[in-house]
């Protein structure tokens, strides 16, 4: 009888274990991972980044969880690129000029006036211009997943319609704390004011700034033209946007889930910069609908002016790496 006892009280403790077991294993094997941005939900970015949660969900069967926090909710994009370079932060969208306070090579990519068009650029980024960079980040702590899309940047103000580059001289323009749009602005003539993208909208409004530059999308998702009246269409610095993920949090993961996270991130790229590219020309009728003066300024009249922050950017990037970076670019031209 008590040897029945024992055994049935030892079956069921073997059950217990290998329950327990089961569940610290499947526990285990599920991952929760934030990325943040600072785009609406409208926004390219944004529809991208739902994009790589559906797509890293389904194919992981719900193993990784992708939540998606907008709208700088947590932070601006310096604020919580550096929590990703230190694990506190899992993913996050990060453009060139914002990578640029840890990975000083991503300056060269916005030298004014360096790519003619959003396929030279994708040719250039995708190439080993990419990957090296790529490679310098992920000593920082970063892992370039993929290269999504910021996008070309446009000139808007509340004062004048721009059409040389003498409309700009003496307009006080928002910049964010990258050196290539000081250096640009500053060679034109205006004066520059350090703003964070969070603040920009208010700023505007309150004319603590007279303009700034931003791709057509980021001007109608975050609303610009209610306090922007010109709009020049002047394509003078491109940025590209990465989908960065944090080595610490990359490492916790196994292998065939980062493969998931890289793949699915290509993917939702693609689909970011092929809406972003389709959505230009009707961007700007919307714009004009909602009031703004729309011109083409003659944009070798700009290029001629651009040799001093050329050289400011390329000293900031480092002058070996820039000529290497510009030979990238001209081979993918």
């Amino acid at each position: 009888m008590l040897k029945g006892k024992f055994n049935f009280v030892l079956t069921m403790s073997l059950v217990m274990v290998l329950v327990l077991g089961i569940g610290l294993v499947v526990q285990a094997e599920e991952y929760v991972l934030r990325l943040a941005h600072i785009s609406d939900e409208n926004h390219p970015s944004h529809k991208g980044a739902v994009l790589f949660k559906q797509l890293v969900e389904e194919r992981t069967e719900g193993a990784v969880t992708i939540e998606i926090y907008p709208n700088s909710t947590l932070g601006s994009a310096p604020e919580y690129t550096e929590q990703i370079q230190i694990g506190a932060v899992d993913l996050g969208l990060s453009t060139s000029g914002q990578m640029q306070e840890w990975v000083k090579e991503y300056a060269a990519i916005m030298i004014p006036f360096l790519f003619e068009s959003y396929e030279h650029a994708h040719r250039t980024l995708d190439g080993k211009a990419g990957d090296l960079l790529a490679e310098k980040a992920e000593k920082e702590g970063m892992v370039v997943l993929s290269n999504w899309e910021w996008g070309f940047r446009q000139i808007t103000n509340n004062k004048t319609s721009i059409n040389s580059p003498d409309d700009i001289k003496g307009l006080k323009m928002r910049v964010p704390n990258e050196i290539q749009l000081q250096a640009m602005y500053k060679a034109l003539g205006a004066n520059t004011n350090i703003v964070a993208f969070p603040e920009l909208y208010m700023a505007l409004s309150q004319g603590v700034v007279e303009g700034q530059c931003n791709p057509l999308a980021t001007i109608y998702h975050h609303n610009l033209y209610e306090v922007q009246d010109y709009l020049a269409l002047t394509n003078h610095i491109y940025n590209t946007q990465m989908l960065i993920a944090s080595e610490v949090t990359m490492n916790t993961l196994p292998d065939k889930y980062q493969r998931v996270l890289k793949e699915s991130a290509q993917v939702a790229g693609m689909y970011v910069r092929q809406l972003n590219i389709a959505s230009e020309d009707e961007l700007v009728t919307l714009l004009k609908e909602e009031g703004m003066e729309v011109t083409r300024p003659d944009l070798d009249a700009f290029r001629v002016k651009m040799d001093p922050a050329i050289k400011t950017i390329s000293e900031f990037a480092g002058e070996e790496f820039t000529a290497e970076f510009i030979e990238y670019v001209e081979e993918a031209r």
